[in-house]
Formats: C-alpha cells, sequence, structure tokens
C-alpha cells in the first residue's frame, strides 16, 4: 500500500511538473520565434510599402531594408521583375519566380525557408521575399536548447520528487507498519485462547452424549473466529514482505481439478453442477498453499452464492505468456457500484447475497497472493450471465 501511495505521489506530482514544463516552454518557444522573426518581417513589410510608395516604407534603395527582394506579377503577361536591388543568395531565378506565383496564390510556403507578403497595386501583383535561413536556424538552435533545458529541469524535478515522496509517505507508513504489526501480534496471540476454547467445548460435547446445541454454537463461532485470524495472520505476512514466501513450480491444472474435486459435495448440497475445462500440464511458480487458498476462495464462493440448481464453470487455459482462470456462477449478480471493492477487505456488497459466515478476507487474500506472484485478478458480473473471476498468472 505504501509504494502504492509512493508511485502515486510521484505519478501526479510528475504530471504537474510535466504540464508546467509543457507549458512554460511553448511560451518561450513561441515568444523567441517570435523575436527572431520579428526584424525579418518588418524588413519584409517595410520594403514592400517602399515599393509601393507609401509613408513610412523607408528612405530609399541600398537602406538597410533591401534584404528582402519586392517581386511584380504583371496581371496581362504575367512577366516577374524585381522592384528592388536586392536578391535572394539561396534561390536561383526560376525557385525565385516559383515561389513568387505560390505565394501569390495564397499557397503556404512551408519548409522553402522563407517569409512572403503579397499585396496589389495598380493591378500588379507585389510579392515581398525574405530570406529566413539564418533565422531558422536561430529557431532550431533555439528549440534544442529549450529541449534540453527541459529535460534537465524535468530530471531534477524528478528526483527531487522522488526524495519527497518518501518523506511525504513516511509518517503514513509508520503508521501502517504499527497497525500491521498490531494486527499480526493481536492475530497470533488470540489463536491460544482460541484453540483452548475449542478443545474445551469439544471435550464437554462428550462428556454431554453429543446432544448439546449451545456448546455446538460455541464451536461454530470458535471455527469461525479461528478462519478470519487465520486469514488476518495470512494478509499480515503477505504484506510483510512477500519476496520472503519460497516458490516452487505448481502444476496448476492438477490443483484446479483436485480442489474442483473436492467442492463436489459441497455443490451436490446445493443443487450445483461444477463443470470443469482445464488444460492440461500448465505450471506456475508460487507457494502452493497460497495457490490453494486461491482456488478454494473462488470456488467457495462460487457455491456459496450461485442459485440452486444452476452451473459452476471452472476454465484454465492458457493466455500467451499466462494462464487464465476463470471461475464462472450463474444466478448471481454484483451491482457495477460495488464490483470495484470486492477485493477490499471487510467489504460487502449487498447484505441479502452476502453470507452469514463470509469474513470478507477471502477475496482480498486472492488479490495479495495473485499479484505477490506477478498476476492479475479481476471480476466481472451481468444479471444475464452471472459473475465470474479471472485469474492471470505468469507459466513457468
Amino acid at each position: 500500500m505504501i509504494r502504492q501511495l509512493k508511485k502515486r505521489f510521484i505519478l501526479t506530482s510528475m504530471a504537474v511538473v510535466t504540464l508546467v514544463l509543457l507549458l512554460v516552454t511553448g511560451v518561450l518557444y513561441f515568444g523567441a520565434r517570435k523575436v527572431i522573426y520579428s526584424d525579418a518581417d518588418q524588413m519584409m513589410k517595410r520594403s514592400l510599402m517602399f515599393a509601393l510608395g507609401e509613408k513610412g516604407g523607408g528612405e530609399g534603395r541600398g537602406n538597410r531594408f533591401e534584404r528582402a527582394v519586392v517581386l511584380t506579377i504583371d496581371p496581362e503577361t504575367g512577366a516577374i521583375e524585381n522592384e528592388s536591388s536586392a536578391t535572394l543568395e539561396h534561390f536561383s531565378e526560376e525557385e525565385q519566380q516559383e515561389l513568387v506565383r505560390e505565394a501569390a496564390a495564397g499557397k503556404k510556403l512551408k519548409n522553402k525557408g522563407v517569409h512572403t507578403s503579397v499585396a496589389k497595386h495598380n493591378g500588379k501583383t507585389y510579392v515581398a521575399v525574405v530570406d529566413t535561413a539564418l533565422e531558422d536556424r536561430l529557431v532550431t538552435a533555439a528549440v534544442k536548447a529549450l529541449a534540453l533545458i527541459a529535460a534537465g529541469v524535468w530530471a531534477a524535478l524528478l528526483l527531487l520528487v522522488w526524495l519527497l515522496s518518501g518523506w511525504a509517505v513516511r509518517p503514513m507508513a509508520r503508521a501502517w507498519d504499527m497497525q500491521r504489526q498490531f494486527v499480526a501480534d493481536a492475530s497470533h496471540d488470540l489463536k491460544t485462547p482460541l484453540t483452548v476454547i475449542l478443545s474445551n467445548s469439544e471435550l464437554l460435547k462428550q462428556q454431554a452424549g453429543g446432544d448439546a446445541p449451545e456448546l455446538d454454537r460455541i464451536e461454530t463461532a470458535g471455527q469461525r473466529m479461528k478462519d478470519l485470524v487465520q486469514k488476518m495472520l495470512t494478509l499480515a505476512r503477505m504484506e510483510d514482505d512477500p519476496a520472503k514466501i519460497e516458490r516452487s513450480a505448481l502444476d496448476l491444472s492438477d490443483m484446479v481439478m483436485e480442489t474442483a474435486l473436492a467442492f463436489e459435495a459441497t455443490a451436490f448440497e446445493k443443487g450445483l453442477t461444477i463443470d470443469e475445462q482445464v488444460e492440461p500440464d500448465l505450471v506456475v511458480r508460487g507457494d502452493r498453499a497460497q495457490v490453494q487458498s486461491i482456488l478454494e476462495c473462488l470456488l467457495d464462493n462460487a457455491c456459496k452464492y450461485a442459485a440452486a440448481g444452476s452451473d459452476i464453470t471452472v476454465s484454465l487455459e492458457k493466455a500467451g505468456k499466462k494462464a487464465r482462470l476463470t471461475v464462472r456462477n450463474t444466478g448471481s449478480y454484483i451491482p457495477p457500484e460495488d464490483l470495484p471493492h470486492v477485493f477490499e477487505r471487510f467489504y460487502r456488497a449487498d447484505k441479502s447475497r452476502t453470507a452469514a459466515d463470509s469474513s470478507g478476507l477471502g477475496l482480498a487474500i486472492v488479490q495479495s497472493v495473485v499479484q505477490a506472484m506477478g498476476g492479475v485478478v479481476s471480476a466481472e458480473s451481468s444479471e444475464a450471465e452471472g459473475t465470474a473471476f479471472t485469474v492471470l498468472l505468469p507459466r513457468e
């Protein structure tokens, strides 16, 4: 849980940082681009104004605006004439004429290395063209510099956020460790008095000749309490350090068949039918007891909540590099608002469909075990098809 919180803190913070960096970089880029091209655009426009004889167009030929070339197109003959003394050094005469015609036609001159401005006067079309090869190189250099600076800032902030995340979640991690240790210690300490209660209730039943409903109720409640304590201990061990758990190669196909066979009697009592569709020789790596708890929990849930006389389908098949286990029972339905919470501890959906002897920890244990094995567990439910739990585990 603490790792997930830390990861979420880092992802959220870096998403905000990335958004701000993109915004700042974009503003700097467009600002720099405008400044770099401003002189060339000013020259082009004032040269065009000078050619048209407008005021403010410059002081005459030979001034600094002669960097821009002004060409005219005769509407009758289509001839192109240079109205200025400047030339475009990087373009031949044919290329200049082609640029002028494209600009006059309203085409966008992308990747041409020029800026153009078009005006019409006395029946002629005037096209001012300025070579922006220098400006293009400056913009490219500015983009590279901005990208390098943004990448460096992003990396530095990532390191800072990573360090801050440990500091931010430290109090919560400490509280979580204390709570986990308390649960583990309390669960362990409860096992001894529960064992005494169950053993003495069994002894009293024998002395009473077996006819003692009060003792039966004590024993039933004690067994439920013992099962709850065992599940809490299992979760505590899983959260302590999953890497410490020894794992071995397990024939999941055989385990699924054996578990399904063990639940045949339970299913028969409710009029249920278990249909096995198991692909042979699918091997996974894990702890046998934990994998067994996954199978037993899913089949136990299916038997508890399936409608009497319905079918339970247990399927196991290859799914790429993983083994896909699906346990589906018809006749039961989990509302959409409850479905995302079914793997939470002690979460209860509709009380009318929750078994009285359910601890609310079974699916939480399933999720913990599956995640520790590098797998994924999910649930889906519909009124027409019932409820299905799917487990994906890496194949050996």
